[in-house]
């Protein structure tokens, strides 16, 4: 697990890491904003194949926020678009107005960010001055909280679904008080039980630093199912399990991974990928 600094890229992380431990094959299970710092869990090596399986809820965020600015990244670096006058809002209106953004909500992504609409990604368009539609899709905030901490400073502290975007979550959360909301700073700070309290500076990394057991960073929504059946599972053979669920990862008694397998219909668990 890797802290990662404000002012570079996922990508920009991806790379030092792949240069300092001389590893081609590395990835990560959630980009970061360039602007943004925090929890990042970097796969090295055969461990990228545990990105499909890989922690990716209750994802916890720091962020920073005012109001009276509207720009076109919902957050302080981007083009100031529309200001108005601030508004005072006491704790009762925020607690209230939390209570309306916590649970299952909609939210529209924004156009600087990397989804795709027909092949391109939006930032991509954003950056040509074209805007398009998006759909709005269904996002989970388990956990919302906003202190005013300033004149014109807020604090929001979030546990989201995958997903969500923090800034768009600000921006509809002023939209609610008749403000205009930016976001000025924003950390991850936890993804599930990984906590950035945990994780190793990105300039005290090294190749001697040692990581965390791949099985912790595996959704809990995945079993972890011990077998002996080791050799027909390399071999891709499909086995029998006294278990219900749809997806579990089988490890040796050693507790190494082995494979991802899926229930079928004919009641036997199939492969879906190999782990080891």
């Amino acid at each position: 697990m890797v802290e990662k600094p404000a002012g570079m890229t996922s990508f920009d992380v991806v790379s030092r890491c792949r240069r300092i431990f001389h590893e081609k094959k590395i990835g990560h299970t959630g980009t970061l904003d360039p602007n943004a710092s925090g929890l990042m869990i970097v796969l090295l090596g055969k461990y990228t194949k545990l990105v499909p399986y890989a922690v990716k809820d209750h994802k916890v965020y720091h962020a920073h926020f005012s109001f009276g600015k509207k720009t076109d990244t919902e957050d302080v670096w981007g083009t100031v678009t529309d200001e108005k006058e601030v508004s005072l809002h006491s704790q009762k209106e925020l607690d209230d107005t939390c209570k309306r953004f916590t649970g299952e909500i909609m939210q529209i992504p924004p156009m600087y960010s990397a989804l795709k609409v027909n092949g391109k990604k939006l930032y991509e368009l954003a950056r040509k001055g074209k805007e398009v539609e998006r759909e709005p899709r269904e996002v989970e905030v388990f956990f919302l909280a906003v202190t005013q901490s300033g004149d014109n400073d807020f604090i929001m502290d979030a546990s989201v679904s995958s997903g969500t975007y923090i800034r768009t979550l600000i921006t509809d959360f002023g939209s609610a008080l008749g403000e205009y909301a930016c976001m000025t700073s924003l950390e991850r700070r936890s993804i599930e039980g990984l906590s950035l309290n945990d994780a190793v500076k990105l300039e005290e990394l090294d190749e001697n630093t040692s990581g965390i057991s791949p099985l912790s960073v595996i959704d809990p929504k995945y079993p972890v199912v011990v077998t002996d059946r080791e050799k027909d599972i390399l071999n891709g053979k499909k086995i029998a399990l006294d278990c219900d669920e749809d997806v579990v990862i089988l490890v040796n008694e050693n507790k190494e991974l082995l494979a991802a397998y899926e229930k079928r219909e004919d009641g036997y668990y199939h492969s879906l990928r190999g782990l080891f």
